[in-house]
């Protein structure tokens, strides 16, 4: 009974992993022409008149945020300072007044594609301590300035999904403000397709540029995503998982069943004016806050724009003597794949020379195979997949950190995969190892084949299940040799649909999709 659970649990995580929310951005050239409009004097010159270190204008008048605590005087100005931001920026915004003490902020960009489906970029305005002076400088002013710069940067182009710019207030006295907006459009029907939240992300007190991305298991796909975001146009910084920390505006969306997801610093060393008359802008670190800022808006601008495509590739490991090596990789993403002349391509380069590619021999759907030429015995060989879309809007590779488009991924990522050219007869001098790779074709109608590779003789399982868990067939169940095995099943009696195949062999279980289509 627990295994079943386990494996359902792994299907759950899959579905939802399969779904909008890929985990791997592709790196595309206009996104990051955006995000270097964002520069240290704009965010500067916004977070200072924020937090009340320089004078701003409000209602056309001078005026000089003191606090921005929730029952100060200043507050309702630094409300109307936000709405006259987004104004400015061409918004129509809104004010949600959900008491009398508390006013969200909020502007909304119409998606082209799909307008009732929403992402949120958020943050809170508010702060504290309660006396005459509560600059907080990095709690929230860096959040909520994160949140302007992207309405700013972001008002002018168009986008697939709708776009929300919203500022919460009353997070400090329990996430009032977004428990309000949450709770409202969860009662509305909204389709809330995802939330990056930001809270303090502009101090960085011994300069390792560490940050934490607080999720729970739901987000979990949206957090790989936008860590892997962060790493393609942002690698200086260092992002770290963190569970189900509940201390910010991301859980009032956690609690109505939405994603999302929270950048925040690293807790182990929290900025020491947290919530303190001390929180000013000169204490700022403003590399680290830029690269954050950049990062969120390339998140959303990737979420958005559908900018995602994941390669699903089993790595080679050893190959024989002057041997051509047959590969394949599964390229899955809302847009179209470009083929052809654009069409995904492996790159490789044999110890330390000169990087040279094979496009694909042949392809089926999703699936594409690849020939990489025979290398001579003892060679070291690395490589890597790339892919764009049909619009050459965007890259992706595999591993990630690539770029270049037409063609694709002519810039290497920072690491590729490696495997060695044998010396002798496989498995003599190179061990074998457990591997699981994705069925061939696939999408497939009725029969393909599933290759995989044993790193000793062992008892072996391979087993399809449907989506809801319960196991129609059994492949495999019997004592089988180190090496590679190829196994056909033949789906003639089954409807269309995603099914799961897993593999336990000894220790090691490994699980993947197939579709079959009729």
């Amino acid at each position: 009974m627990k295994r079943k659970l386990y494996f359902l649990i792994a299907v759950l995580l899959l579905l939802a992993s399969s779904g909008n929310l890929f985990s791997q951005s592709g790196y595309s050239p206009r996104i990051d022409s955006v995000i270097s409009l964002c520069t240290s004097p704009i965010l500067s010159k916004l977070i200072r008149e924020f937090s009340g270190d320089t004078a701003t204008v409000i209602g056309g008048i001078p005026y000089t945020l003191l606090s921005r605590y929730s029952s100060s005087v200043h507050n309702p100005k630094a409300a109307q300072f936000i709405y006259e931001r987004f104004q400015s920026f061409g918004f129509q915004p809104k004010y949600m007044n959900y008491s009398a003490s508390g006013s969200n902020v909020y502007a909304i960009k119409p998606g082209t594609k799909y307008p009732n489906k929403q992402y949120i970029i958020c943050a809170h305005y508010d702060d504290v301590p309660s006396g005459p002076l509560a600059p907080g400088a990095d709690d929230n002013a860096s959040g909520s300035c994160a949140v302007m710069e992207a309405a700013r940067l972001l008002a002018n182009y168009s986008f697939d999904y709708t776009l929300i710019f919203v500022l919460f207030d009353e997070e400090e006295q329990g996430l009032i403000g977004s428990k309000n907006f949450a709770d409202t459009a969860y009662f509305r029907g909204d389709s809330i397709l995802g939330v990056i939240n930001m809270d303090m992300i502009s101090w960085d007190g011994n300069n390792d540029y560490q940050i934490n991305i607080r999720s729970n298991t739901l987000s979990m796909p949206m957090a790989y995503a936008v860590k892997n975001i962060f790493y393609i146009y942002q690698p200086v910084l260092i992002p770290f998982f963190v569970m189900n920390v509940t201390s910010s505006d991301h859980a009032s969306f956690w609690a109505r069943g939405y994603k999302a997801v929270c950048a925040i610093q690293q807790r182990s060393e929290y900025n020491q004016y947290y919530h303190t008359v001390n929180d000013k802008f000169q204490i700022i670190s403003m590399p680290y806050y830029l690269a954050q800022t950049r990062s969120a808006i390339a998140s959303l601008m990737t979420y958005g724009l559908d900018y995602f495509a994941e390669i699903i590739h089993t790595p080679i490991t050893i190959s024989q003597p002057m041997t051509p090596v047959n590969t394949s990789a599964v390229i899955r993403s809302p847009r179209k794949i470009a083929k052809d002349s654009y069409g995904p391509r492996l790159y490789y380069k044999v110890n330390n020379g000169p990087l040279f590619h094979t496009t694909y021999v042949n392809s089926n759907l999703d699936t594409f195979k690849f020939v990489v030429p025979g290398q001579s015995a003892g060679s070291v060989v690395k490589y890597y997949i790339a892919a764009q879309d049909s619009l050459g809007n965007f890259v992706t590779t595999k591993p990630s950190g690539g770029r270049g488009l037409n063609p694709p991924g002519s810039t290497p990522p920072d690491s590729m995969l490696t495997y060695n050219v044998v010396t002798g007869i496989a498995g003599n001098t190179e061990p074998y190892v457990y591997s699981l790779e994705q069925n061939y074709p696939n999408p497939f109608n009725p029969v393909t084949s599933i290759h995989y590779q044993l790193a000793e003789d062992v008892n072996v399982s391979l087993k399809v299940y449907d989506v809801t868990g319960k196991e129609i067939a059994t492949l495999v169940n019997r004592k089988q040799n180190a090496g590679n095995h190829t196994i056909e099943w033949n789906a003639s009696q089954y409807s269309s649909g995603v099914y799961f195949y897993r593999l336990t062999a000894g220790k090691f279980t490994e699980i993947r999709k197939m579709i079959l289509i009729k």
